[in-house]
């Protein structure tokens, strides 16, 4: 049989396990000889299958033997700790102790147990009860979860299957504290509480309270507290490890309902609409002006080429001396004239259409002003939801880095005993780089995700975040929802007023055809009086005004009025169309991301199973390393899109309400 040439690379400490006996050939690949029988091949078959189940089952009570923490998530009052196989553990409690600083205390011990890789050292919650979560390796086979609390509290522990899991209720502690503490808790070591031991140890600690749990039951109920062995030596913190440190350092954590007041507060945009508001509220005092009285004066200096005045008292028929002595001019030659002059409109047409413009402009400024506080409040929300989507997709990142990483400590360990080739080991390196270079990706979005909420609610960094409650949803049919937008939407109610001020507008051109009627009086000093103009002399006028004629610019204005009224009812019109489409496309929007939800989740369950699965059978040689990147990709990618369509579904939900008119009206100002 002609031997047939190998181009790959071979690890030189690799044997068929059917054919183990055969000699290397130089620069070729093992072939089978021509004196093997497939009958001599048939039992060494065999042996490899059994050798197979018994490697599996041996695998698997190793892992009965010592189970791994894969993971540990907490929430405002719950703190779930996913292993790979169920465990005995023990549950204490420590009191506060306000002279080192150190809160109250609750902790697990899990043992035989050891931490995965993607474990974090720490999570800071800061919610109402639970502060802070830390884990650690205490002991090489114990595995230690720490919460810190605000107030003294029973935890409960209870061991779940499908998956293995433990969960610990935090009880809130009565009388209950502040709702939120933004203060950090003071730093305290892992090893401040007592070690592992077994339930019936002698000795005993004062302020201990503890509880010990069996995996045997799905449920285990706290047993009485036994009295534990002195307390070991502290140990050092555990090593947070690369990816731990990538996690950013959060500040003072906002709430979303603190986040829409920081918000109102301190975006530009709000402000704005504010003064644009304050602006309209002028405009009805403005129409009050057209029939407030105006007083004014008036200067004159006045130099004529010559004086004249009246002839000398000589040329006088008698009786008339008297009279013109004292030497009246017509005109003299140097005069200066004042003029105290009060003006009152008693008829003033333009009055009454400046008083419904102000109106109509400061009822459309204070639409717009709530419509921009809404989109504002918007905006927070997706900004909010967008750094909360961000942590949770880098904390995908770190979990397959982390189980890429333990494929390539496998490969390699079975690349070192020959059972497969260098690629298997390449192939889980890529991984790993892979997951490396998308976990500084999703850092960066987070930092940028933080970046972009703290500039929209104008705070600094850092700050934290907690996630709020979900929105809740009612199926509401399209037609109902329509008439909600067009009766509650600021925007369209803003554009309905706008034809209103067009038409104003109009009566305003209008009014300048119709009489006005003014009373004037005019209080003059003199500081030469003349003939026909007397010093402190006042008069009385009252003035009739009938326009004619102005050049056509009055039916100039009045057509250009016409046209803007005219585009006025179109932005209405087009304003209602776009949003009939606006509706239509949210509530189609929530109705698929609500219809996937489900579906995703099931991928995602189905994706770890063939992960798991596929990973188990590389381990004994059933599946190649191919096969494992592949599941793993997928595993990746479903949970990305399950993230990524739940917070999308939340967003999806506020902006129905967004666009129906009725989001964030508890924020709104009070009219």
């Amino acid at each position: 049989m002609a031997s047939v040439p190998y181009t790959g690379e071979q690890n030189p400490a690799y044997r068929s396990p059917l054919f183990p006996y055969l000699p290397e050939r130089q620069g070729k690949n093992p072939m089978p000889d021509q004196s093997v029988r497939p009958t001599r091949a048939l039992p060494r078959l065999l042996c490899l299958l059994i050798c197979t189940l018994c490697l599996d089952r041996q695998a698997g009570l190793q892992a009965a033997e010592s189970a791994v923490v894969e993971s540990v998530s907490a929430t405002a009052e719950q703190v779930s700790i996913a292993l790979s196989a169920p465990a005995p553990f023990r549950q204490a409690s420590l009191a506060a102790d306000p002279d080192h600083h150190r809160p109250y205390r609750c902790y697990v011990d899990i043992a035989p147990a050891r931490l995965g890789e993607r474990v974090l050292s720490s999570l800071d919650v800061r919610q109402d009860v639970v502060q802070r979560v830390r884990v650690a390796q205490f002991r090489p086979d114990t595995a230690r979860v720490v919460l810190d609390l605000v107030d003294g509290g029973a935890c409960q522990v209870r061991a779940l299957t499908r998956p293995h899991r433990l969960v610990v209720r935090v009880e809130k502690a009565e009388p209950a504290s502040s709702p939120i503490r933004l203060a950090a808790v003071a730093e305290v070591s892992l090893s401040d509480a007592p070690p592992f031991h077994t339930v019936g140890a002698s000795g005993s600690q004062p302020g201990v309270t503890v509880s010990s749990g069996s995996p045997a039951t799905p449920e285990s109920t706290p047993a009485p507290p036994p009295t534990p062995e002195p307390e070991a030596p502290p140990s050092p913190e555990p090593d947070p490890g690369p990816a731990a440190a990538a996690q950013p350092q959060h500040g003072p954590l906002i709430p979303l309902a603190e986040a829409y007041r920081l918000a109102i507060q301190n975006e530009e945009r709000i402000k704005i609409a504010s003064h644009e508001l304050g602006k309209a509220r002028l405009l009805p005092w403005r129409a009050l002006t057209h029939l407030t009285p105006r007083a004014d004066i008036q200067g004159t200096y006045t130099r004529n080429k010559d004086e004249i005045s009246f002839v000398s008292d000589s040329i006088l028929p008698e009786g008339a001396a008297s009279f013109f002595s004292t030497g009246s001019a017509i005109r003299p030659l140097e005069r200066w004239t004042g003029i105290f002059r009060i003006t009152q409109p008693i008829l003033e047409p333009a009055f009454f259409a400046s008083r419904q413009l102000g109106k109509a402009s400061v009822r459309e400024s204070a639409e717009r002003y709530e419509f921009t506080i809404r989109e504002v409040l918007f905006g927070v929300a997706r900004a909010y939801y967008g750094v909360l989507r961000s942590q949770a997709q880098m904390q995908i990142a770190r979990d397959t880095l982390g189980l890429s990483q333990d494929e390539l400590r496998q490969a390699q360990v079975r690349f070192r005993v020959g059972e497969v080739t260098k690629t298997d080991v390449l192939r889980a390196e890529v991984a790993v780089e892979q997951g490396r270079r998308q976990l500084v990706t999703d850092h960066n979005r987070l930092r940028l995700a933080f970046t972009t909420l703290a500039r929209a609610i104008g705070v600094s960094e850092p700050l934290g975040v907690t996630q709020p409650e979900p929105v809740a949803y009612s199926p509401v049919p399209y037609d109902r929802l329509l008439d909600q937008a067009y009766s509650q939407r600021q925007d369209f109610r803003a554009q309905e007023i706008g034809v209103e001020i067009a038409t104003q507008r109009k009566n305003l051109v209008i009014a300048r055809y119709a009489p006005r009627v003014n009373a004037r009086w005019d209080f003059p000093r003199l500081d030469a009086e003349t003939f026909a103009e007397r010093d402190q002399f006042w008069t009385l006028f009252l003035n009739f005004e009938v326009p004619l004629f102005d050049g056509g610019a009055r039916e100039l204005d009045v057509l250009e009025e016409n046209e803007r009224l005219a585009q006025a009812q179109l932005r209405v019109d087009q304003l209602r169309k776009e949003i009939q489409v606006e509706v239509r496309d949210a509530l189609l929007t929530v109705e698929t991301l609500g219809s996937t939800l489900q579906t995703l989740e099931k991928e995602v369950s189905l994706a770890q199973e063939n992960y798991t699965i596929t990973s188990k059978q590389y381990g004994v040689g059933l599946s190649t390393s191919l096969d494992v990147n592949t599941a793993l990709n997928a595993l990746n990618q479903v949970r990305t899109q399950l993230t990524d369509q739940t917070y999308a579904y939340q967003i999806a939900l506020l902006r129905l309400r967004q666009t129906t008119g009725v989001f964030a009206t508890d924020y709104l100002p009070q009219r």
